[in-house]
């Protein structure tokens, strides 16, 4: 039945259609659509607005074909189809205006394991207060079982996802394109670690389909959809984040964002005004993070991470983060330590500088600040958005 579906939205149904023959008709129906038969358009006067639709027997047919080769590439790559209203349709998303009819998922089902779901959106260029907010915030909300949604896209997006599996939480990312690919392609490791943790990769688009603005702008509503609540992280007042906010007010997701104070620099302007207007409600500390688990609908259920704790996996987030050996010689030199074969890999590197920190009672703080600091400035040959 995907086919039909699939070549429909090939032919340029409208979205609004789709959901009316998934929900209102029955699969006979959908499949003598296809069919050389004026009949059916005559016995459901209804449908006769969209019968030009399938007069071009040549379109329907390339259709089809499409569908089909879809299909193909979808079973070769491992990805799976959704119809709204099926079993392994997220249930998060039919809560939100004009769904999807079909989405495109790789890895775990979405509705295994991501019904308490937290999406942390914000600017591709956080400064030092995005990263802690990120890495303060959302290691509490993993332990609490809540998994994140995010976008992957350089900035908030990625460190987001960094921070949820240094936590061995479950995330997912939304893609604006087809599922055969990755954008940035700086974030194709990353993607492959979501999967191989148990997360997920899902688009409203089939295989196939390029990147463009307008793609990114719809995507946003899908990571505030899957979501019982939206946290920005950091953004500027005039910013796509702040469409992302818009959705959340229509969709009546309860929105927070950390406190920026009263005379921010324009980096966290997007939420000063967020709270000056009440749009949302203020995350006052990086410890301030039970509201956000309340105004979800949950109660909270394991006891206070201690401070130290979320140190480590701060700096454990950082490490998995910065792909590029060039960031850990800078560091390391920073600190005066040396590279080694150790600092080749994430849990040598990790222990390395634990044992350090133990050994000499050299700051974590500063080894934190060090390592944003470098990868803030850090500019390789081609940077990708």
């Amino acid at each position: 039945m995907e086919r039909y579906f699939i070549a429909l939205q090939e032919l340029g149904a409208k979205n609004e259609l789709l959901l009316k023959l998934i929900t209102e008709y029955d699969s006979s129906f959908i499949s003598n659509l296809f069919e050389e038969n004026s009949d059916i358009f005559l016995s459901n006067i209804e449908w006769l607005p969209y019968k030009f639709l399938f007069e071009d027997r040549k379109k329907v047919n390339a259709a089809l074909t499409k569908a089909d080769e879809i299909l193909r590439i979808n079973a070769e790559q491992e990805i799976h189809t959704a119809l709204y209203y099926t079993i392994n349709y997220p249930k998060n998303l039919m809560r939100i205006d004009n769904p999807p009819a079909i989405i495109y998922y790789k890895g775990a089902n979405p509705n295994d394991g991501f019904d308490k779901a937290i999406a942390s959106i914000g600017t591709r260029n956080p400064t030092q207060f995005g990263f802690n907010s990120i890495n303060y915030l959302i290691p509490q909300w993993v332990n609490e079982g809540f998994s994140i949604i995010s976008g992957l896209a350089l900035g908030v997006d990625r460190l987001s996802h960094i921070a949820c599996l240094a936590e061995d939480g479950k995330t997912i990312a939304v893609f604006a394109h087809g599922l055969d690919k990755v954008y940035p392609a700086s974030n194709k490791k990353l993607a492959e670690q979501i999967l191989s943790c148990g997360g997920t990769l899902l688009s409203e688009y089939p295989v196939g389909t390029e990147p463009t603005k307008f793609r990114f702008v719809r995507r946003n509503r899908l990571i505030v959809g899957l979501a019982k609540v939206t946290v920005a992280m950091e953004c500027e007042e005039k910013s796509g984040s702040m469409r992302s906010i818009n959705f959340a007010q229509k969709q009546n997701c309860p929105i927070f964002c950390p406190q920026p104070g009263n005379n921010p620099p324009e980096a966290q302007s997007g939420l000063r005004y967020i709270l000056d207007n009440k749009i949302g409600q203020e995350i006052k500390s990086g410890t301030d993070y039970e509201n956000v688990i309340l105004s979800a609908g949950y109660k909270i259920e394991k006891p206070k991470m201690k401070v130290s704790y979320i140190k480590e996996q701060y700096l454990r987030a950082l490490i998995i983060g910065a792909e590029n050996e060039n960031i850990i010689k800078i560091v390391l030199q920073k600190i005066g330590l040396e590279y080694t074969s150790d600092c080749t890999c994430i849990i040598g590197l990790n222990n390395y500088l634990l044992d350090y920190i133990q050994k000499t009672n050299y700051s974590i703080d500063a080894i934190i600040k060090t390592f944003i600091d470098t990868i803030i400035s850090f500019n390789p040959t081609k940077k990708e958005s």
